[in-house]
């Protein structure tokens, strides 16, 4: 009985088909067939994560955990709680990258394993390549995914790659002392030695204590502090605005990548104190109750 009601409902298709076809070359063909067609075809529903991520491939992220473009790359996958992996690389001796021939900086990314291993590198490229792997992943709809990279949003993630990013180095390199504490994490890295560890948060952060007036001479920066309070409070107002997030009732693109920059400095005095002084803590708690990051990684090395 019920394949006779499948038959039935298929012929009634056929039949609508075939008589719009034919008012539709009446009408001068100002509607193709190919539209009836979409119309009655059923909706395609997104694949679920687990298969969005086997039509995606394999990600592994190699990483520092305090890079703001590294971070962003891990707030992206995390929002569309896509599995992936990530390396923390040695800052000092680098060992992790060595198979990068010509390319020493993070993030790398690496799609599939073996002879299908795929290496991408900068964080701009990385995050197009994913996002485009999500579209063809089907992971979301089409349509949801250009409103999350539209035009305004692609403009607010370079803004915090070639603004917000470059802020954030001399304010957590204020003193030896924060650099100290940012350095810190390498005490969580299971694989760093203690050598490694202790070599790490000591000429590392002496390094980039040591680089902080070069970067601050090379961007016209003042006061960095003052200089972060303006640019959060320039995305705020400029950026989110009046809505929830930037992209409105949802996060999008920008939401993701000013979230993952801040996010890569959230264990120092300085993030304490932006959260205190602008009016960006609610914001960013927002995003990070629907991002949780870590939340969808498969392993940290």
């Amino acid at each position: 009985r019920f394949g006779r009601r499948r038959e039935t409902r298929q012929s009634a298709i056929m039949m609508l088909r075939s008589r719009l076809s034919r008012v539709v070359a009446a009408a001068g063909g100002l509607i193709t067939v190919g539209t009836i067609d979409r119309a009655l075809a059923p909706p395609v529903k997104p694949l679920s994560t687990l298969a969005a991520a086997s039509a995606i491939g394999g990600v592994r992220i190699y990483q520092y955990d305090i890079c703001p473009f590294c971070n962003k790359l891990k707030a992206l996958l995390d929002f569309y709680k896509l599995p992936y992996e990530t390396v923390d690389v040695n800052p000092l001796l680098k060992r992790e990258i060595k198979f990068s021939d010509g390319y020493r900086k993070v993030p790398i990314a690496v799609f599939g394993k073996g002879e299908e291993a795929v290496q991408v590198n900068d964080s701009p490229v990385i995050a197009t390549q994913l996002l485009d792997r999500i579209d063809a992943g089907r992971v979301v709809p089409s349509a949801e995914l250009a409103c999350f990279r539209s035009p305004a949003a692609m403009e607010w993630a370079k803004w915090s790659d070639e603004k917000l990013a470059v802020l954030l180095f001399p304010n957590i390199t204020r003193s030896f002392s924060e650099a100290y504490q940012m350095f810190g994490y390498v005490f969580e890295v299971p694989h760093f030695s203690l050598a490694d560890k202790w070599s790490n948060q000591f000429v590392g952060a002496f390094a980039m204590w040591m680089a902080q007036g070069k970067i601050k001479k090379k961007y016209a920066i003042n006061d960095e502090r003052a200089a972060l309070r303006e640019a959060l409070q320039h995305w705020m107002s400029e950026g989110v605005g009046a809505s929830a997030f930037a992209g409105g009732d949802a996060p999008n693109f920008a939401d993701i990548c000013v979230f993952g920059c801040l996010k890569a400095i959230d264990r120092t005095s300085a993030y304490k104190e932006i959260m205190a002084e602008t009016s960006i803590a609610a914001w960013y708690e927002r995003v990070g109750s629907l991002v949780k990051p870590g939340g969808a990684c498969t392993s940290r090395q």
